[in-house]
């Protein structure tokens, strides 16, 4: 089935009314939740996400992380971002409390110029529009590079294509730096340098920069998730 074709068929049934389908797998959600607007997810797949829920406090700033990356997130992202599937958009953030974010001004990471035009959509600022969290796109990279795809001491190379654009407004509010996968933390740390930032938000985080940041952790009262 050709990309737009099946781009249009998730989004019908995504928009039809009678449709309470999981946005993953198409199984039938509970009735109660769905009409209330409160799932997007069947408990089969929600059970594969591996909830994290915790913060850490980094060099005088708190990093919030939602969910440890696994097998079954990989997956997700994968068919979320590379093979367009804009329809789960909403699924990423469903544990957020979308009031948390009202009072920061929401930057995040890019990807490419080439790799948006490719995808012909920026994942990050979907799934924050998606919970109705205004969003904004003050980075730019100079030139294509995917971070994954690189050794650890490569990573750090980030710091020379990952750049702030020069004229770009931003509302008088503190600043929260947001990234969908965290996984040495060094995008983060790129754009930290060149950007004040209040605090740190990422949706998925990798189980060694977890592991490597446990003794960072810290309880708090306010927190970004339901």
């Amino acid at each position: 089935m050709p990309i737009g074709q099946s781009i249009y068929t998730r989004l019908s049934q995504a928009i039809t009314p009678d449709e309470s389908i999981c946005l993953v797998c198409n199984a039938p959600l509970d009735e109660v939740a769905w009409i209330l607007g409160e799932a997007k997810l069947c408990q089969n797949c929600r059970k594969q996400l591996q909830v994290h829920k915790q913060a850490y406090r980094i060099e005088g700033r708190i990093w919030y992380v939602l969910y440890e990356y696994n097998d079954f997130l990989e997956r997700l992202w994968f068919r979320y971002k590379e093979q367009r599937d804009i329809v789960l958009a909403p699924i990423f953030l469903e544990e957020v409390r979308a009031s948390f974010f009202s009072k920061y001004c929401v930057c995040g990471l890019c990807s490419s110029e080439k790799k948006r035009l490719d995808r012909g959509f920026e994942p990050l600022k979907e799934i924050f529009m998606a919970q109705g969290i205004e969003f904004y796109s003050p980075f730019y990279k100079n030139r294509d590079w995917k971070q994954n795809h690189q050794h650890k001491q490569e990573r750090k190379k980030i710091a020379q294509i990952l750049k702030k654009k020069s004229l770009y407004p931003l509302p008088n509010k503190a600043i929260c730096l947001v990234d969908d996968v965290c996984t040495s933390g060094a995008s983060l740390e790129a754009a930290l340098s060149q950007m004040d930032c209040a605090m740190v938000f990422v949706v998925s985080a990798h189980p060694v920069w977890i592991q490597e940041h446990a003794a960072m952790r810290v309880s708090l009262r306010k927190v970004p998730w339901k």
